[in-house]
């Protein structure tokens, strides 16, 4: 086996007896290097799930490391298997650890045992053949294993399954997915557990979609796009490597998205499917002749269409902060136009307000007024909020007659999206019945302007707007001050209540 050594060549030669008496001696000190290992550990907080396993790791290259001089590449091959045969238990960072404590107690084993002049011959020695050590495994004997063996940790967060396989070890907080449009949404995040280097499933919460806002809007280096419209977005330690660790994962997440098309059954045959219930929800709200008909075909069709058993529409008022019941299908409509609550009775109904995405709740036991979950024979719910644009509408509740249930992805996406088109109806609807029709976007703004005024409204600066179209900070100001003239505002913020008001943007 022939490996390029890591160092230039030394003009000095290294008997080889000198070589087989350092390596035996290290073999007969094996209590004593065992006990140093042992600390070694202790002193890097390495799990105890994980010590056995890095300790025989240790244990057999200390016996077998005398073969080196025989058959170097015979022990490197048999140090492959030891790792793979270690999965899953072995991270790339516990085989660097382990080497790395081997080639130090040959050094130091080295500078009581050789000649001075012979030094630094057997340093690099020592180096290369643990630099073969280390890069054959993590090259053959511990990837492949990983993405293998961690397969027994799957489960049904797609974000945190990838994470498990795929993402290095480091200082990891949090990782989340996100989209920016129509405002920020998380898809998906997941919680890192040093305790067992693995990453965990979080539910959806206002904190994390704060965080992961100021992250995308303050240009965190931990802010990566994989995908239209979506962002992989994470905390960790700022530090080089882990930054570059970082854009690593996101970069294998954007692959695995341009890949996923072949699982959904080729070329946007999921969106197709999808874009066929949302032109037929079109055409069922389209002949909707009042607002009583248009609630009746929200609640049945996406009951219907979704699989459900049951659902119940809210309206929610943003001033009171109160939801109010206007319809409902296969229940008591008018037990449910009965129910007024303000997120003083159901606390929890500030973080749905907040999240404005579907959130599925296994057991609403401990979620909602008891009075509800015995009237209603509530078990497991979907609550699915109705947006039109950046304002919340209403809430709708999906179940399946109170029995337990835990709804699909697919399923998810299709309520949502549905209920994104009822919403933008109602509100239609509102205006027809008020007499008016919705004010329209004014044209006086070029489309520059109106994109600055978005990220404006998104609460992007000046350098940051400048950074995102590609344009001189001073640019950004002389058209910031044409938008303030058009519009008649005296500042940007009253710039941007104009334009929300008129709908100029979102």
């Amino acid at each position: 086996m022939s490996r390029p050594s890591p160092l230039p060549p030394s003009g000095e030669s290294l008997p080889k007896k000198t070589l087989q008496s350092v390596l035996q001696t290290l073999q007969a000190q094996e209590a004593e290097c065992r006990m140093n290992w042992s600390l070694r550990m202790a002193r890097l907080e390495i799990p105890e799930v994980t010590q056995p396993v890095l300790t025989h790791l240790f244990q057999f290259l200390l016996r077998n490391i005398e073969s080196a001089l025989t058959d170097e590449e015979a022990l490197v091959r048999a140090f492959q298997a030891e790792v793979m045969r270690a999965q899953p238990s072995v991270m790339a960072s516990d085989v660097l650890v382990v080497v790395g404590f081997l080639e130090e107690l040959m050094i130091s084993m080295a500078w009581r045992m050789v000649e001075p002049a012979q030094i630094e011959s057997f340093v690099r020695f020592a180096h290369r053949l643990c630099f073969d050590l280390a890069r054959e495994a993590l090259s053959e004997g511990y990837f492949p294993a990983k993405l293998a063996a961690r397969t027994q940790y799957m489960c049904d967060a797609p974000l945190v399954n990838w994470l498990n396989v795929l993402s290095a070890e480091c200082d990891w907080k949090w990782f989340a997915l996100a989209r920016t449009r129509p405002q920020v949404n998380v898809e998906e995040s997941a919680l890192y557990v040093p305790e067992t280097r693995m990453w965990t499933a979080e539910a959806p919460h206002p904190e994390r979609t704060e965080q992961v806002r100021k992250a995308l809007a303050d240009g965190s280096p931990f802010v990566a796009a994989v995908g239209d419209n979506l962002y992989a977005v994470a905390e960790a330690r700022h530090d080089p490597l882990t930054i570059r660790r970082f854009r690593q994962t996101a970069q294998w997440i954007q692959n695995a998205l341009q890949l996923s098309i072949y699982v959904r059954g080729g070329h946007g045959s999921g969106r197709a499917e999808l874009l066929e219930v949302l032109l037929e929800f079109d055409d069922v709200l389209a002949s909707a002749g009042d607002m009583n008909e248009l609630l009746t075909c929200v609640v049945e069709h996406v009951c219907r269409r979704g699989g459900f058993k049951r659902s119940a529409l809210f309206l929610y008022n943003p001033i009171t902060q109160t939801v109010e019941g206007v319809h409902g299908y296969n229940v008591n409509v008018e037990e449910i136009m009965r129910i007024r609550q303000t997120d003083r009775d159901i606390p929890s109904l500030t973080q749905f307000v907040q999240i404005a995405k579907p959130v599925f709740l296994k057991d609403v036991g401990n979620i909602l007024p008891q009075s509800y979950v015995n009237k209603f024979h509530l078990s497991s719910l979907l609550v699915c909020p109705v947006i039109d644009n950046r304002r919340m509408l209403g809430i709708m509740l999906l179940d399946h007659g109170g029995r337990p249930f835990t709804p699909d992805n697919a399923t998810i996406r299709m309520v949502e999206a549905m209920l994104a088109r009822a919403g933008r109806m109602i509100v239609m609807q509102m205006y027809r019945q008020a007499g008016a029709a919705p004010i329209t976007p004014l044209t006086t703004l070029t489309k520059r302007e109106r994109e600055i005024l978005q990220l404006i409204a998104d609460g992007v600066d000046t350098k940051e707007i400048g950074r995102a179209l590609h344009i001189s900070d001073y640019t950004v100001t002389e058209h910031v001050s044409s938008i303030l003239r058009k519009l008649g505002a005296k500042n940007r913020t009253e710039a941007v209540a104009k334009a929300m008001r008129e709908r100029i943007i979102h």
